[in-house]
């Protein structure tokens, strides 16, 4: 029987983050959402399932997984979205020819090979119907619908991180408060003089946190250099802010680089919920705390400005002293809100020599993705 991880049909809901990796690529505390489920999965082969133009980009990087394959077998259906227990995909795979469905998502199925193929036929994840199967309803099922709700389970994300695994390289001059939560601390971060730590907080492999922070509440990705004050944030990776500034509520991508003094706001005046634009509409997060979006390989110039609720693109440049736009498309120049598409072979070269500064390499399937974005925007 195949255990497939699949994402549905709201997948850029997720954007900017979505634009460039799969739903089950985006960070969940330690680890992704696709890593976290397969931990759960221990002797199961999983299978993906993912967005046709992200399939050559999953299958150069996941290349140990099958992808988007018409199963041959019963095959297990999981939603990426899930915040998936060992229980409820027993539940799953204990019930054959049988859909689970959650507020009318389809979290779950158990799919014989005629019912999958019938699915997939007419769509499958990529639309909103359902398999034709015995229908399961269920409640209370953890589930994120916008980058937002994953702010919102930075506390139950850092909680599940094993507490064998923290490591206390920290000196006498760092102050860690572990009255709200912990402060887990993985293998080679470098946490550097005058620096304050409070949990639920989580700080991944080969981090450099600067002297003078003050970092709360927040996941910092593997190899990240981050500095001035953090608050309620998530970084995907492999991203800088290493400068004093502000940055609140906040989804930073990989290899994006704030600039010194880069601030961001994170609540309206008028104490009102934030919105956000997102993949056309203009979205109620229902959160009175919302900061910024920031796409993969985006960077802002000194002393820039961000609004609440701001959705920067991948690809962009920002140089602003005072508020830029609140949504900024993919490979933006911005420079105090007058905007122009920037120049991509610069942009790509660029990326080359960003990421060979941390040993990794741009590969021709990420260019690829890079082009058709860049065209489309």
């Amino acid at each position: 029987m195949k255990i497939i991880l699949f994402e549905d049909s709201q997948a850029l809901n997720f954007e900017p983050i979505s634009l460039t990796r799969p739903v089950f690529d985006i960070r969940y505390g330690q680890y992704t959402l696709l890593t976290r489920t397969e931990k759960l999965l221990p002797e199961e082969s999983l299978e993906l399932w993912t967005r046709d133009n992200l399939e050559d980009l999953v299958k150069s990087k996941y290349n140990q997984y099958i992808i988007n394959e018409i199963p041959s077998e019963d095959s297990i259906w999981l939603n990426a979205r899930v915040i998936w227990d060992k229980n409820l995909i027993k539940k799953i795979i204990d019930s054959p020819s049988s859909i689970f469905i959650y507020d009318n998502i389809l979290i779950g199925a158990n799919l014989n090979r005629s019912e999958a193929a019938e699915w997939l036929q007419a769509g499958g994840p990529k639309t909103m119907f359902h398999p034709s199967a015995e229908v399961h309803n269920l409640n209370n099922i953890p589930i994120v619908n916008y980058l937002w709700d994953f702010l919102n389970m930075i506390d139950q994300s850092v909680s599940e991180i094993d507490s064998s695994e923290i490591y206390d390289t920290h000196d006498d001059f760092v102050i860690i408060d572990e009255s709200n939560g912990p402060v887990i601390i993985d293998k080679d971060v470098i946490i550097e003089p005058f620096t304050y730590l409070s949990g639920p907080l989580y700080i991944g492999k080969g981090c450099l946190i600067a002297s003078h922070s003050k970092i709360r509440k927040s996941v910092i990705g593997p190899y990240c250099k981050v500095g001035g004050e953090i608050s309620g944030s998530i970084f995907q990776g492999f991203s800088n802010k290493i400068h004093d500034g502000h940055l609140g509520d906040s989804f930073i991508g990989e290899w994006v680089n704030l600039g010194s003094g880069t601030t961001n706001s994170n609540l309206k005046n008028a104490y009102e919920n934030v919105s956000m634009y997102i993949d056309g509409l203009d979205v109620q997060s229902e959160k009175l705390f919302l900061g910024s979006f920031i796409g993969d390989h985006s960077k802002t110039g000194i002393g820039t400005q961000l609004n609440t609720g701001t959705n920067i693109g991948p690809g962009c440049s920002i140089i602003a002293h005072s508020f830029p736009k609140n949504y900024i498309a993919p490979f933006t120049f911005c420079i105090n809100r007058k905007e122009k598409k920037i120049n991509f072979e610069q942009f790509i070269q660029t990326a080359i020599t960003v990421k060979a500064r941390k040993q990794q390499l741009l590969s021709k399937e990420e260019k690829a993705l890079f082009k058709e974005l860049f065209l489309s925007r």
